[in-house]
């Protein structure tokens, strides 16, 4: 499998997990953004990500939402209300680049490149809603920049579409994200398993955007493999936005990072074998044959001299049948391990 390089950290299979925080939809002013992106590094987060969208091209005015974060409103005038400045945009990768934190946007037309390009936009994340716009992954594919693509919506064949497009422009810096487009995701159709399908239809690192609420999900899906997670993320000092319901605050993405770790730590290289403890621990708790009774020197050994018991260091119970019949070296006494220098 490919692994791909973010700012120097890479991304693919025997990886840490990569942590992208989606800010996106929880600050409306350049003091917010910069508390949350200070407050997802502080925390292990390796980058912070927003979106770069204006409501007149983003969607049309009559076309609405309907879903448990918003309710059933004007997606036209919920977007005109939530789209950042240019100027905030510029500021949050001023401040980011300033302190060496890898930051970067998702468009959401083509003629948000054209601005991201200004401000030298390092990674384009595609959002779902652009995760079958060809024409826009053909340019973008073009910059020779890594991509993360999410795959919300899609079907296999979609994705393999985009990918296809991706790749004749000559772009193999590619991160896949499964992801289910609802706000929040129910878990009943978060479907994990697709994130396996997925890796084994490519050969990019296939990550996971998550929309669910609470802990469980993100720490499942780094579990079942997942290179990369992207959470929406808060700060209970900012003002409620539309993604505050399924965004985790800094003491639940902290629980989230710190479980993953110790994931990490106990996933192994998957050959079946002792651990180093555990061959310390096989002297004292594995069982071995020993003696009922004390045995004499010279005495021929019968099934009713001997049993299987902790110690582990005499011979092993596979050996028992050949151990009955052998004759006894020296004297053994009752209540101990039998070796083989005493048969």
């Amino acid at each position: 499998m490919k692994k791909i390089n973010l700012k120097g950290i890479l991304v693919g299979e025997n990886e840490p997990v990569y942590f992208i925080a989606e800010i996106a939809g929880n600050f409306s002013t350049f003091e917010e953004a910069k508390r949350l992106i200070d407050s997802a590094i502080s925390i292990g987060f390796n980058a912070v990500k927003f979106q770069t969208f204006e409501a007149e091209t983003a969607t049309t005015k009559k076309n609405m939402f309907d879903m448990e974060n918003v309710g059933r409103v004007s997606q036209y005038e919920l977007l005109k209300q939530s789209q950042s400045s240019g100027d905030i945009q510029r500021k949050i990768m001023d401040y980011c680049k300033k302190g060496n934190v890898l930051a970067f946007s998702a468009p959401s037309h083509i003629k948000d490149i054209e601005f991201m390009e200004e401000f030298n936009n390092p990674v384009y994340k595609i959002g779902s809603d652009l995760a079958c716009h060809i024409p826009a992954l053909k340019i973008i594919a073009r910059l020779k920049k890594p991509i993360i693509l999410s795959t919300g919506m899609c079907t296999l064949e979609e994705v393999k579409k985009s990918v296809e497009a991706i790749l004749a422009e000559g772009n193999d810096q590619i991160i896949l994200m499964h992801c289910v487009a609802d706000y929040p995701a129910k878990y009943e159709e978060v479907n994990l398993n697709a994130i396996k399908t997925m890796q084994k239809e490519f050969e990019f690192p296939v990550g996971y955007s998550d929309h669910t609420i609470g802990p469980e999900i993100s720490i499942a899906a780094a579990a079942m493999g997942a290179h990369l997670i992207e959470r929406h993320f808060n700060h209970p000092d900012n003002k409620p936005g539309p993604d505050t319901i399924l965004s985790s605050d800094e003491k639940e993405m902290k629980y989230i990072i710190s479980a993953v770790r110790k994931i990490e730590q106990a996933k192994g290289d998957g050959v079946k074998r002792p651990s180093k403890t555990e061959d310390k621990n096989m002297i004292n708790n594995r069982v071995s044959i020993c003696a009922l009774r004390d045995i004499s020197k010279g005495t021929v050994i019968i099934k009713e001299m001997v049993d299987v018991k902790r110690p582990g260091f005499g011979i092993q119970p596979v050996f028992f049948d050949q151990v009955i019949g052998k004759t006894a070296k020296k004297d053994i006494p009752a209540d101990e391990s039998i070796t083989w220098d005493m048969i």
